[in-house]
């Protein structure tokens, strides 16, 4: 099977230059945890996550009021907290290859690019997950039918 079989066609795209305060209220509209980088051109420059978000935060978040949290967010950009450069697939990347990666570098996503590095699609443990606990199911339910009609 290959990623292009169980990856999100639909994508939340960032620009480096946008705030911490746009990433925020797209994390907080979304239920994705991590959201590709792009340039101009949708080429993938980067990828940001919840984790990210909230590693860029912590210095001034017990020493900061309120409005100094604001004024931080609002300044500081996605560039500057974003992981780059990214691990990234082709579509027809095999789904346990993808998942070898995401255990060897310790990540949650891969974006799936195209030749050109355009951003298309992204693949999670989730998506991963879903897929072998299916298959395992189905195997399950034809183990016990097999089961059922040797009794």
């Amino acid at each position: 099977m290959q990623v292009s079989a169980i990856m999100t066609r639909k994508l939340t795209m960032v620009d480096p230059d946008m705030s911490l305060s746009a990433l925020k209220s797209i994390f907080n509209q979304s239920k994705f945890q991590h959201v590709p980088v792009i340039d101009a051109g949708r080429r993938l420059v980067g990828i940001v996550s919840v984790k990210d978000y909230f590693k860029a935060l912590a210095p001034v978040m017990d020493s900061a009021s309120e409005k100094t949290l604001d004024i931080f967010v609002t300044s500081r950009k996605i560039k500057h907290v974003m992981s780059s450069p990214v691990i990234s697939v082709p579509e027809d990347y095999p789904v346990v290859k993808a998942a070898a990666l995401l255990l060897k570098h310790n990540i949650g996503c891969l974006p799936v690019t195209d030749q050109d590095n355009v951003a298309i699609g992204i693949v999670s443990w989730k998506d991963i997950m879903r897929v072998v606990v299916l298959q395992a199911a189905r195997k399950s339910r034809l183990a016990y039918g097999a089961a059922q009609e040797e009794e």
